[in-house]
């Protein structure tokens, strides 16, 4: 077991060393994130690069919301490679990295759950004031392709199963969100996410997966040729979006600023 990591976190080096900013932007790397958020829209994805990350009131609060579901504690790979390789189901985030479709990508899940080193689960946390039942292609593209790169790794994946959890601030008070993450996590492993859901009273909803290798590779390389140069970016149709996007007053493709426009009298 120990030579299987330490073969895995030397090939991790290499590969985090390699690349020259061949991508577009002069990227060497494409986060698993980004390239999720090219399916919400890609001059999103473009008007980060170009104006960087603009913070909102709503995004601060998802933020600290979520690192309360998942408080995260850094340990050594020493105690990583003790810690998942126990029979008993135990929890612990792994950096996840690879090459697909011609892009090497990056990026880090929310939570895993193993057992004698294989992951059993992945989850991926998203917090969101609507309906939780809905499902958005950017976030099961997200944790399809970190399933993926779990794959590519080397780890056996025969087991794995993904979780996109998405859940209501206003439903969870203050025990709840200290227990959340274990609550999720042995939910899933008895079955039982139907029984936590009614709990929370439709403020959770946890969209389950099994890992699928070849639907993940879809996700990547429909994505894939605006990092390769191939094409240009491609703009959302959806007004909606639009209103949304913390770049719409910056963005050339905003429907929003051009609604606005079309409705001024002359």
């Amino acid at each position: 077991m120990n030579e299987f990591w330490d073969d895995l976190w030397k090939r991790e080096r290499a590969f985090l060393s390699s690349g020259g900013g061949e991508y577009r932007h002069d990227a060497s790397f494409v986060a698993v994130s980004t390239l999720a958020g090219q399916y919400y829209c890609e001059y999103k994805a473009e008007n980060e690069y170009a104006f960087g990350e603009v913070p909102t009131e709503a995004k601060e609060a998802g933020t600290a919301l979520h690192d309360e579901l998942i408080p995260t504690k850094e340990i050594t790979e020493a105690e990583f490679v003790e810690l998942v390789g126990k029979k008993e189901p135990s929890y612990a985030v792994l950096n996840v990295w690879g090459s697909v479709g011609g892009l090497r990508m990056v990026g880090t899940p929310d939570h895993i759950v193993w057992s004698a080193g294989k992951p059993l689960w992945l989850v991926e946390l998203k917090t969101t004031k609507g309906d939780p039942g809905s499902l958005w292609e950017d976030q099961e593209s997200q944790v399809r392709v970190y399933g993926l790169l779990l794959d590519v790794m080397g780890l056996d994946c025969s087991k794995l199963g993904l979780a996109l959890a998405r859940v209501r601030a206003d439903g969870l008070d203050a025990e709840r969100r200290r227990e959340w993450i274990t609550e999720v996590s042995s939910a899933l492993l008895k079955g039982a996410t139907k029984e936590m859901e009614k709990r929370y009273g439709g403020s959770l909803k946890v969209h389950l997966f099994r890992h699928d290798r070849r639907a993940a590779v879809r996700a990547v390389t429909a994505k894939a040729g605006y990092w390769l140069r191939e094409r240009e970016p491609t703009s959302s149709t959806s007004v909606g979006k639009c209103r949304a996007c913390e770049y719409a007053d910056k963005c050339v493709k905003s429907l929003v600023r051009v609604s606005d426009r079309e409705r001024r009298p002359v």
